[in-house]
């Protein structure tokens, strides 16, 4: 008993650490919503405040369904974004800043799910808040231009929350031999908007889908996999629609450029050194922890195919390997402080280095200091 109240003592976050990460939070939501508001709609944010048949302003709900058609036959991209995003523009700057930082906290927290104690849930959401941050690249591109933000963004949600529930049923204590209706539901309708958004999304949360499938086949007793299955045909189909838009294949279509200047690396980098490191002290992979980091692999895979192979819309897979590999590292520091609380002085000082990278980002690309 003195033995596990010594250990539990010598794992406990200080008060004074809980404190500096809250106060960093708040700090970087505020400097960011500030700059958002010192950002105007610009560029396609401007284009898509109109009718894009009659060029004229959005007056209501009527003007943007009769957009959705353009954008299916003449200007590309996902229809589903292209909706949200009109409806968006037309509710005003201070709607999409809100929606923006609400998407931004709402990926932080889904990234990393395992933790179960306060100052680990106020810890990890913080640093995945700060990673996001920092690795990003091109701040206009994608945090203060809403054309970017919703195509490219909002559907990590998406892909997260579908995650989320296939690590939670993998990890469970006994195998869940059958998937329950809402789970079903919910997964269907997240790998169906995922793939009708954005194909690099679609792809990534098919793929998971068939990750868990498989997984769940080497189990040594049969179990259901209709509850997979079917969201994988959803996935499909989403991906269909989204890829038969003949909007696609015009100049310009949001399929054939390529915005986004993400610091993809970097978060794979920090995934595989803390397996490493992991696996080096003794430590035993977990069924949802095999799952992100195959899941991370594909996406790696994908962006090398769209970057250099087909150079089709690479925004996604950038994007989607960036926040995977910060999940992925999340992931694997938790369980190597488990093992080792002293690295959790390693995931400090990285907070720390993030938030200042973080400020410097701010001060050189929207102050214009250098």
């Amino acid at each position: 008993m003195d033995l596990f109240l010594k250990m539990k003592n010598e794992i406990k976050t200080p008060i004074i650490i809980k404190i500096l990460m809250v106060i960093a939070f708040i700090a970087m939501v505020l400097i960011i919503f500030l700059q958002q508001l010192k950002v105007p709609f610009m560029l396609e944010d401007i284009y898509y405040s109109k009718n894009l048949v009659t060029g004229e302003p959005i007056k209501g709900i009527s003007d943007i369904f009769q957009s959705a058609g353009c954008i299916f036959y003449w200007k590309g991209g996902s229809v589903i974004a292209g909706f949200l995003l009109q409806v968006i523009l037309i509710s005003g700057g201070y709607v999409a800043d809100i929606l923006n930082i609400l998407v931004m906290i709402g990926c932080a927290l889904l990234i990393f799910a395992p933790a179960k104690a306060s100052h680990q849930r106020i810890f990890f959401t913080v640093f995945a808040f700060l990673m996001l941050i920092c690795l990003n690249a091109n701040w206009s591109n994608s945090y203060f231009r809403q054309f970017m933000t919703v195509y490219f963004f909002y559907p990590s949600l998406l892909m997260l929350s579908l995650l989320k529930i296939c690590t939670a049923i993998l990890d469970a204590p006994d195998p869940v031999e059958k998937i329950s209706v809402p789970r079903i539901v919910s997964l269907s309708a997240a790998a169906f908007f995922a793939g009708a958004w954005s194909p690099s999304y679609g792809i990534i949360c098919g793929s998971t889908l068939a990750l868990v499938v498989y997984f769940r086949s080497l189990e040594k007793k049969k179990l259901d996999n209709k509850g997979f299955i079917i969201p994988i045909a959803f996935c499909l189909l989403g991906l269909i629609l989204y890829i038969a838009a003949p909007g696609n294949y015009e100049k310009g279509s949001v399929l054939m450029t390529s915005y986004i200047d993400a610091d993809v690396y970097p978060s794979v980098v920090l995934a595989l050194v803390v397996l490493a490191i992991y696996v080096k002290i003794g430590g035993t992979l977990k069924p949802s922890q095999y799952l992100i980091y195959a899941v991370l692999l594909i996406s790696v895979a994908l962006s090398f195919v769209t970057l250099v192979l087909l150079p089709f819309a690479p925004n996604g897979a950038l994007l989607c390997t960036m926040i995977l590999g910060i999940a992925a590292y999340c992931n694997m520091f938790y369980s190597v402080n488990l093992i080792s609380g002293r690295y959790r002085l390693y995931g400090y000082f990285l907070c720390a280095v993030a938030l200042m990278y973080d400020v410097f980002v701010i001060l050189e690309s929207q102050l214009g200091v250098e």
